[in-house]
Order: C-alpha cells, then structure tokens, then sequence
C-alpha cells in the first residue's frame, strides 16, 4: 500500500542513501532516478490494476516498451547514428519522466473515485 501511495517518499529516501553511499564524482540524482523506474511502474500497475479492475501491466509495459523504438527514430530523424547504448538511457530517463505524472493522474482519479463512492 504505502509503495504505491508514498512512491515519491521510498524515491526520495533511495536517493538519500545513494548520495551517503556513492563517492562525489558519481550523479546520485541520476542514478536515483534511474532505479527509480522500476518503483513508479510498479506503483502505476498497481494503480491501474485497483482503479479498472483487471490487470493491465501487459498494456502498461507495451507502452513503456514504445518508448525505446520512437526514441530510436527520433535519433534519425535529428541525422543521428543510433546508439544502442545512448537510445536505452535516453529512453529509460525519460520513462522517469512519464510515469510520475502518470501516477500522479493515478493517484488523483484512484483517490476522487473512492470518494465518490
């Protein structure tokens, strides 16, 4: 329950410990935002799961999954030799930057709906 309530607290206490634990010359904001994907996806799984009904991590991951290939082609477009290497990293931050605002739209229309009834 409180992983997904409370994903933005676990992300920041993971950063908190990786800032103690890392020399200064590694980027802890970075890193944490990285091992922080797997956190906000699973929160909004969940999420999705409790708010439909049914378990839609398939769809969830297969859209995630999109993220990569378009990256890949926005890399060609820019006249960009793709990098696999640079496309995953890319790719996975900006994950980062879709699932919190999709839990965030989550969360709000899990907790109006509850309210409701």
């Amino acid at each position: 329950m409180y992983i997904v309530s409370f994903p933005l607290v676990i992300w920041f206490m993971v950063y908190m410990i990786l800032r103690k634990i890392m020399p200064k010359s590694v980027n802890t904001f970075k890193l944490a935002c990285d091992t922080g994907v797997i956190l906000w996806f699973y929160a909004c799984a969940v999420l999705l799961e409790a708010i439909v009904g049914i378990d839609l991590i398939w769809l969830l991951l297969a859209v995630c999954a999109a993220i990569f290939p378009a990256n890949a082609i926005w890399q060609r477009i820019r006249h960009e030799d793709v990098v696999y290497s640079k496309m995953f990293v890319h790719g996975w931050r900006l994950l980062f930057l879709v699932l919190v605002p999709a839990h965030i739209v989550l969360f709000t229309i899990g907790i109006a709906r509850e309210m409701m009834y």
